[in-house]
């Protein structure tokens, strides 16, 4: 069994509530032990059969939508006509914020996991997929290319806060599952981000639960979390919190980002319809 629907992201852009919301419902068929496979961007030589056994638990008849969250195929060049070629003309669901405060949030992520201790603009020369997945003109238009305007559903992060059920019906309608409230989820929050305070054991730790997920090993990775070593490897809410985004960094970011997204992605700003016309 393969997907019938992606959400594509791009990441730091509302997927991880996505996906709890997907999650929660218990009528949607997400990958088996994992939250991403990272198939299309990086395991796609894999082949598919690999792809399938993420989803051999789930029954057809049990579920209304096979689906996965997987915000790195935004920005990778491979992955559209990887889907393509796969999948078929499945939906696609993206997920936009604000390209400046999005790339910040992937450039603290990155801190975050210890890959980097250097500064927002160093950064971006050894990862340039901060700047290159708030690039949503180039990125929209190689998925359009392949899939077609009709294809994708485009909805704004920010909606999410201001008007959290029109946003989860853009969601619902562009996966063409039926909708239900998210009104548990809204009242949850996630745990604040910080540094780690050995950015090179964090590093380590991550590029191991790469190691193992590549292979499969997902329920080695799963009972890391229970045991509380992400808390160790990555830091605690409360101890050396990241730092916030400065006037000089957010002007860098605008002028760096000089790739408008499409008009007809803005004009579901405050909207989140799903489908464009």
């Amino acid at each position: 069994m393969l997907p019938d629907a992606l959400v594509i992201g791009p990441m730091r852009s509302g997927t991880s509530w996505i996906h709890d919301y997907l999650q929660a419902r218990g009528d949607i068929a997400l990958p088996g032990g994992v939250k991403e496979t990272f198939f299309f961007d990086r395991y796609y030589e894999k082949g598919s059969s690999w792809y399938r056994r993420h989803f051999a638990y789930a029954d057809r008849a049990d579920y209304q939508c096979v689906a996965e969250v997987a915000p790195s195929y935004f920005h990778s060049e491979s992955a559209p006509e990887r889907v393509r070629n796969t999948l078929g003309d499945v939906p696609l669901v993206v997920t936009l914020r604000d390209p400046v405060r999005r790339a910040w949030s992937h450039y603290l992520h990155l801190r975050r996991y210890g890959y980097t201790r250097s500064s927002l603009r160093e950064a971006t020369d050894a990862f340039p997929e901060i700047l290159e997945a708030s690039r949503y003109g180039a990125c929209l238009n190689r998925w359009q290319a392949v899939f077609g305007r009709h294809r994708l559903f485009v909805l704004w992060q920010e909606d999410l806060a201001v008007a959290p059920e029109a946003y989860t019906r853009g969601l619902c309608n562009g996966l063409g599952i039926e909708y239900f409230s998210p009104a548990g989820l809204l009242q949850q929050k996630r745990n604040e981000a910080t540094l780690p305070r050995f950015p090179r054991l964090a590093a380590a730790g991550d590029r191991t639960a790469h190691f193992l997920r590549a292979r499969r090993f997902y329920g080695v990775v799963n009972l890391a979390k229970r045991m509380g070593l992400k808390g160790v490897f990555f830091g605690r809410p409360g101890v050396n919190a990241l730092p916030s985004l400065t006037d000089a960094d957010a002007q860098w970011l605008a002028s760096a980002l000089d790739d408008a997204p499409p008009e007809w992605a803005l004009a579901l700003r405050g909207d989140s319809h799903g489908e464009v016309e």
